[in-house]
């Protein structure tokens, strides 16, 4: 007797991927944070912390691709394109190793360049708002 087949199918919701590029890129030396938009915005005075902030993805299921884009803000006077290709080849291997997707292609939009301690300081004013 021929066992049935199971049909399977593993989907991943944009937060899914979102949230591990920007868990891994954060993991990266010079990436001071990833920030959003407003909704971003009002969510971190509101004392929510999201680390898929700052990160949008476009999944094709049936290829199983994303493109991911990120907002940051980088340490100013380290090398910008250095961080970019270790954000690059770490987000491409985290998503693949998580979820199989394969990433065909990472767009960073640098926001601001800021010292370690000028981030600190932005960092304790816009809490205390």
């Amino acid at each position: 007797m021929a066992e049935a087949m199971t049909k399977k199918e593993l989907v991943f919701d944009n937060d899914v991927l979102e949230k591990i590029a920007g868990k891994t890129a954060q993991e990266v030396d010079g990436v001071l944070e990833l920030k959003g938009g407003l909704f971003d915005n009002i969510s971190n005075q509101m004392g929510v912390n999201k680390p898929e902030q700052g990160v949008s993805a476009d999944i094709d299921e049936d290829k199983k691709t994303v493109e991911l884009e990120l907002d940051g803000t980088l340490e100013y006077g380290k090398d910008a394109n250095d961080i970019f290709d270790k954000i690059t080849r770490k987000i491409t291997a985290a998503v693949r190793s998580m979820t199989g997707y394969t990433v065909t292609s990472i767009k960073l939009h640098v926001k601001d360049l800021l010292t370690a301690e000028e981030w600190r300081d932005q960092t304790k004013t816009d809490k205390k708002k």
